[in-house]
């Protein structure tokens, strides 16, 4: 979302005006903290109709403030292309506009190792763990990998190299993964988990592999920003356009 003086309050131009050489600098900090609102805003909004939302996905919005010649603010997802974890705009912009989610990292990696149709999606099964945030543990996640032999994981490692002290390490956590790239005998294609008991074992899915993620959009981004900047630009303007400046009297 963005906010441009020209653009979206043409009214103000003139007021800009009586003020000379501070105009630009009046209108600004006006953008610039109606953006830090709108973001705020939109924060509260996440809360609101997400499920416990985690704090990555509550903080994935940027905001790039105003300046004196540039009398525009923007507030929008982080795409993130050199950070680390999964760009924001890949998860909430789904979330804004509707349609199919982008891939994770994990699902990435199971389809370049052929366990995970192209272009398909994992959602958790009943054999997945979840954590406060309603997401699959990255403990869990880890560990399932390591022992699909698709990642050098840290933590639970237990990758299953056929050797009898990779078999003793899962034997003693007492799960095995497995996959079905293409679904067995009424089993959807998916990944699995087989826990072991003292009277038998038990097989769930851990993650079950679909064509799509269907989203509705259910993040009402615009909304916001638009009713936030609608009730609060003109109230941080005139308060910035009557401050006293120093040595006025």
């Amino acid at each position: 979302m963005r906010m441009n003086l020209r653009t979206d309050f043409p009214a103000v131009a003139a007021r800009i005006e009586e003020l000379g050489r501070r105009g630009p600098i009046v209108a600004a900090i006006a953008l610039t903290r109606t953006a830090k609102d709108v973001q705020v805003a939109i924060k509260t909004e996440m809360r609101s109709v997400f499920d416990r939302p985690t704090p990555y996905a509550v903080n994935g919005t940027f905001l790039k403030p105003a300046t004196k010649t540039s009398l525009e603010a923007r507030v929008w997802v982080k795409d993130n292309p050199f950070g680390k974890g999964t760009p924001a705009d890949r998860f909430l912009g789904p979330q804004i506009f509707g349609g199919n989610r982008g891939l994770k990292g994990m699902e990435r990696l199971l389809q370049a190792n052929g366990m995970m149709p192209q272009g398909w999606f994992a959602v958790p099964g009943d054999g997945a763990t979840l954590d406060a945030n309603g997401n699959v543990r990255r403990a869990q996640i880890t560990q399932m990998l390591s022992q699909l032999k698709v990642q050098r994981g840290a933590g639970h490692e237990s990758r299953a190299s056929g050797s009898a002290r990779s078999n003793r390490t899962i034997a003693r956590q007492g799960v095995t993964y497995f996959v079905l790239p293409n679904g067995n005998r009424g089993l959807p294609p998916g990944v699995y988990i087989k826990r072991r008991f003292a009277h038998g074992t038990a097989i769930k899915p851990m993650f079950v592999f679909v064509q799509q993620v269907q989203y509705k959009p259910r993040l009402r981004f615009h909304e916001i920003g638009q009713a936030t900047i609608e009730a609060k630009f003109t109230v941080h303007f005139n308060a910035e356009f009557n401050r006293p400046r120093p040595g006025s009297t």
